[in-house]
């Protein structure tokens, strides 16, 4: 029976420090992903500014967002509609924010196929190194210069 009760808190405790390590990687993986509020461009449990009016407040709404909402993107959300848009550096994955995120890398990418492909059919539109044949009168001259040239 000792064993059993044994078994059952050695079970117990392994199971509370097991959620208090996942929540330990939720703050640190949000925690950089949310801009402190005070305007110094740093991760939120980064901030370093002493006395930060800001960062002490926001970490403790952090933490209790840690714990209402289960899923990350929904603290995000909770920080972007409490803090601003700006004040969450990771974009969202999906909708409108995603698209914005998304679209200079798409456009970038395209427009290096599209240069690609034009200089290609430029380069073989050119045809063999020499060019096109020379006009015959061009050509006497050429012959003529080659004989005057030579030694």
């Amino acid at each position: 029976m000792k064993s059993l009760a044994l078994v059952l808190m050695l079970g117990f405790s392994l199971a509370t420090v097991a959620a208090d390590n996942d929540n330990d990687l939720r703050y640190n993986d949000l925690g950089v992903r949310i801009q402190c509020a005070c305007g110094c461009n740093q991760a939120l449990i980064k901030c370093n500014h002493v006395g930060c009016q800001y960062s002490d407040n926001m970490i403790r709404q952090l933490r209790a967002a840690l714990n209402t909402y289960s899923n990350d993107e929904d603290v995000l959300n909770w920080f972007r509609r409490n803090y601003g848009m700006t004040v969450v550096t990771a974009p969202a994955t999906h909708g409108f924010e995603l698209t914005i995120w998304m679209l200079p890398v798409v456009l970038a990418i395209a427009g290096l196929v599209v240069l690609f492909l034009v200089t290609r059919r430029w380069h073989s539109q050119a045809g063999p190194p020499g060019g096109a044949p020379l006009d015959p009168k061009l050509e006497d001259f050429r012959m003529r210069a080659r004989k005057e040239t030579e030694l």
